[in-house]
């Protein structure tokens, strides 16, 4: 049974012809508004605002709780101070992912942002390691709320009356619409972006004043188009837990070479020491008027198996259908072709983030000042 704030959300969210489904597994949010191309338009040129409560979130207490997570996560927990934060991986023994994470560093206690659906997983696992340290893991009862775009700052300035700070993943208090909110900057997003972490009580007043201050209501599929257009994998879509770190294109950004031992440190960094891997992430151009291929398909390289579809949506900037997934390296070089089951064909692309980009500075010229 919802709460009288959860309800007071998704009338505010219904007023605005919200549409619902599934953005994983169990797990519901907002698909959108009825208009893709507006949403996904305000991400690339202005900015939108994303409830995204689907988001798996726990929160670490307890004075071991930097040494704790610190043994079983790729980024180092013990280089941050209060009011910084980091990205990484949740590792398994044999080194692959099982859920990435935003990790926000306070005075006494973390904040983990994790896969939609994967938090109590993720806090069973870690569970599992605790003997007798000082830490209690559970629920973190906050609301993120996502303004992305060139202008996210801006609109989150005149919200806030104070720009966020901006180092990637640092965060601030603030107020919002009388509430008292954690801001931090988002990185990894392919925008300039900042997550509002909000009471529960104070998420529907708080996202009016977004969309008062300039941020156009948007949801999970825009987010989406986005992150394909710009290369950014998601776990659940690409990732997985047979995925390995360096397979991900996400190894600069999440893993700590010198911050000593963590589960699956021994895999990783003889990895990157002594090889390499035999998969990764690549961006995938569709022929023009064909449908996506679902989430799933194999991906053929003369007639043997490659990889299969990460995601693959139809580009509102390009027009046409793109996708991402991890492949073998003999099928990732740009301009390979590749069957896709079913029937279909996909090319692997050399820069789609980087035609988008040219695609979009191109329509910002033509609109007259």
């Amino acid at each position: 049974m919802a709460t009288t704030t959860e309800a007071a959300a998704r009338e505010l969210h219904d007023r605005a012809g919200a549409e619902r489904g599934e953005v994983a597994p169990g797990v519901e949010g907002v698909l959108g508004y009825g208009d893709l191309d507006r949403e996904h338009r305000a991400l690339v040129e202005g900015c939108g605002v994303v409830d995204r409560t689907w988001a798996g979130r726990l929160e670490l207490t307890g004075e071991d709780r930097v040494r704790f997570l610190q043994g079983l996560v790729t980024c180092d927990v013990q280089a941050l101070a209060p009011g910084e934060g980091t990205y990484g991986f949740v590792t398994s023994r044999k080194g692959q992912v099982l859920a990435d994470l935003r990790l926000l560093a306070l005075a006494d206690r973390l904040w983990l942002e994790l896969p939609a659906g994967r938090g109590e997983a993720v806090a069973e696992h870690l569970g599992g390691f605790k003997i007798a340290d000082r830490v209690e893991i559970g629920p973190l009862d906050r609301v993120p709320l996502t303004v992305a775009g060139p202008r996210a700052a801006a609109v989150v300035a005149a919200a806030s009356g104070q720009e966020p700070n901006e180092a990637d993943w640092s965060h601030r208090e603030a107020s919002v619409a009388g509430a008292d909110v954690r801001v931090a900057r988002r990185a990894l997003v392919g925008t300039e972006a900042c997550d509002l972490w909000v009471p529960p009580g104070g998420a529907a007043a708080v996202w009016a004043a977004l969309v008062e201050a300039g941020a156009v209501p948007a949801g999970f599929t825009a987010l989406e188009t986005l992150r394909v257009e710009r290369g950014v994998p998601r776990w659940g879509a690409e990732i997985g837990p047979e995925t390995l770190p360096q397979e991900t294109g996400l190894e600069e950004a999440a893993v700590s070479y010198t911050k000593g031992c963590y589960l699956g440190q021994e895999v990783v960094a003889r990895i990157h020491y002594r090889g390499g891997v035999n998969r990764g992430l690549v961006a995938l151009r569709f022929p023009e008027g064909a449908e996506p291929p679902p989430a799933g398909a194999a991906l053929l390289a003369e007639g043997r198996p490659a990889g299969t579809v990460g995601t693959a949506l139809r580009s509102p900037s390009l027009g046409r259908p793109i996708g991402l997934a991890i492949v073998h390296r003999r099928a990732a070089e740009p301009g390979t072709r590749l069957e896709v089951e079913g029937g279909g064909a996909a090319e692997v692309a050399a820069e789609v983030a980087a035609e988008v980009a040219a695609e979009v500075t191109a329509e910002v010229d033509e609109v007259p000042r």
